[in-house]
């Protein structure tokens, strides 16, 4: 359950969050999409997974759900240059590859292309 906060009070847990994935990475933000996981009964070994090739394409979260994929990428700043450029590699399951999701600094959710979302990183664990 959320609750409505003043703003006076959610600027210092956007700074912090916004520090926190600058110096722990994605660390950081798998934990709280874990958590959020298990704070909804779900278990998340059932649905999130981790793709790395041998070429060393990676995806950092991939979300596996009613016979779909849902990639996800965690990149420090904010506009990184291509960060959907590994979803393609997906195409070899032979399964949906949805929309997924770019989580960075950004101040906002919006559609960075026809592949995936932008989602700040400070919503995370509000």
């Amino acid at each position: 359950m959320y609750f409505k906060r003043d703003i006076e009070q959610i600027l210092p847990e956007v700074q912090q969050s916004f520090q926190v994935i600058t110096l722990y990475g994605s660390s950081y933000v798998v934990s709280e999409i874990i958590k959020s996981f298990y704070n909804n009964g779900i278990e998340p070994k059932q649905f999130l997974y981790y793709y790395r090739d041998i070429d060393k394409k990676e995806v950092d979260i991939l979300l596996v759900k009613d016979g779909a994929l849902y990639p996800v990428v965690i990149k420090k700043g904010i506009a990184p240059s291509k960060p959907t450029k590994n979803f393609n590699v997906l195409e070899k399951y032979k399964m949906p590859i949805k929309r997924g999701m770019v989580i960075d600094n950004t101040e906002k959710i919006r559609a960075l292309n026809d592949q995936a979302f932008v989602f700040p990183v400070s919503l995370l664990g509000i």
